[in-house]
Parts: structure tokens; C-alpha cells; sequence
């Protein structure tokens, strides 16, 4: 098995951390595949912009989602496509632990 650096690990962790919270869980699983406007995800999520605005934050910062801007709009989209598989794995594995 090869050897993860410090620095890669390091990395890793700041990835899970961002991940820490089920509205940015659920904006990356709503991001997978299709590019939105922060306009059309607040719409989604029926929730406040400040709130929607500060958990893009998180996500962009670690690298998760990556921004674009057009006009006046702001599109996200998923920039790590192995994040949303990694999610969905990890689903399937709590799910067969508890049935």
C-alpha cells in the first residue's frame, strides 16, 4: 500500500470536516451533475441566502464545489467528482450496518 503524505492527509481531513454539516452534505448530492445558480439553490432549499452563501463558502474553500460567475449570477458546480461517490458509499455502508 502506498504511503498518504502529511500534506495529503492533512487535506484529506479538511475535506471530511467541510462535509461535517447535512446541508452541505445535501449541496453536494443537489450540485452532482448539474451546475446551479445560487439563485436556484436557494429556491431549492427553501432557505435563507446567508445560509446557503456561508455552507458554498465552506465547500468551495475545501475544494468540494467550484464557482463561476455570468452577469449578475454566481453557478456552482462539484469540483471533486469522487466527493458525491465517496457519499454515497458511505449511504450504502451505514445502511447495510443498521438493517
Amino acid at each position: 500500500m502506498e504511503r498518504v503524505s502529511s500534506e495529503v492527509i492533512s487535506y484529506q481531513a479538511d475535506v471530511i470536516k467541510a462535509l461535517g454539516h447535512p446541508l452541505r452534505i445535501q449541496l453536494v448530492e443537489f450540485l452532482h451533475g448539474n451546475e446551479q445558480s445560487v439563485t436556484e439553490i436557494i429556491r431549492h432549499f427553501k432557505a435563507d441566502a446567508s445560509v446557503i452563501s456561508r455552507q458554498l463558502a465552506i465547500l468551495k474553500r475545501a475544494g468540494i464545489l467550484a464557482s463561476r460567475k455570468s452577469g449578475l449570477n454566481v453557478y456552482y458546480r462539484v469540483a471533486m467528482p469522487q466527493v458525491p461517490d465517496f457519499l454515497r458509499y458511505l449511504a450504502q455502508s451505514i445502511k447495510k450496518r443498521f438493517a
